[in-house]
């Protein structure tokens, strides 16, 4: 999204504190870890995040993404503190298991499926969390993509190329 900026990592602890709910932390959280777009979030399941058993997966692949390949994404503790905590929330849904997605709509799809929320929805969350936290300006859903690849620049040394595999982009 053109103009979406990044975030300090003050700002980012202030988004984290403003979260009202286990959904919102895991969307905002995983969205700072991993870089993954937000349809990518969207499309995660319980499955994709945690076993059968209940163990946090140490990895998450998104399987459709905007190049059309997969890419998988090494999660950290608060990574997986966030999912697990949403994971077992979603779980204790009667109408859920662990196909069921991992970011809940109030809404049922047709059939009385559960339904991940829409990018519009994460979009005014998102929006929503950010005023709480006093960030205004260029801010939307990309805003976590632009963070993360922010943050992994400084780590990776500015090396481009390993930026450009974190990303799951196909060129510089």
């Amino acid at each position: 999204m053109i103009g979406a900026r990044p975030l300090t990592r003050t700002q980012i602890k202030a988004v984290l504190h403003n979260t009202a709910s286990k959904r919102e932390n895991a969307l905002m959280t995983l969205g700072f870890c991993t870089g993954y777009r937000i349809s990518e979030l969207l499309s995660l399941k319980v499955n994709d995040v945690i076993s059968k058993t209940g163990k946090v997966l140490d990895f998450v692949t998104v399987k459709k993404t905007k190049n059309g390949s997969s890419r998988t994404v090494k999660l950290n503790s608060d990574a997986q503190k966030a999912v697990k905590a949403l994971a077992n929330q979603v779980l204790s849904n009667p109408k859920a298991d662990h196909n069921s997605p991992l970011f809940l709509s109030g809404k049922l799809a047709k059939g009385n499926l559960l339904k991940a929320i829409s990018r519009q929805h994460a979009d005014r969350l998102l929006k929503a969390i950010f005023e709480q936290a006093e960030i205004f300006g260029n801010v939307s859903t990309h805003t976590l993509r632009k963070t993360y690849a922010s943050l992994m620049y400084h780590a990776l040394g500015g090396k481009l190329e390993k930026l450009q595999v974190a990303l799951g982009h196909k060129s510089i």
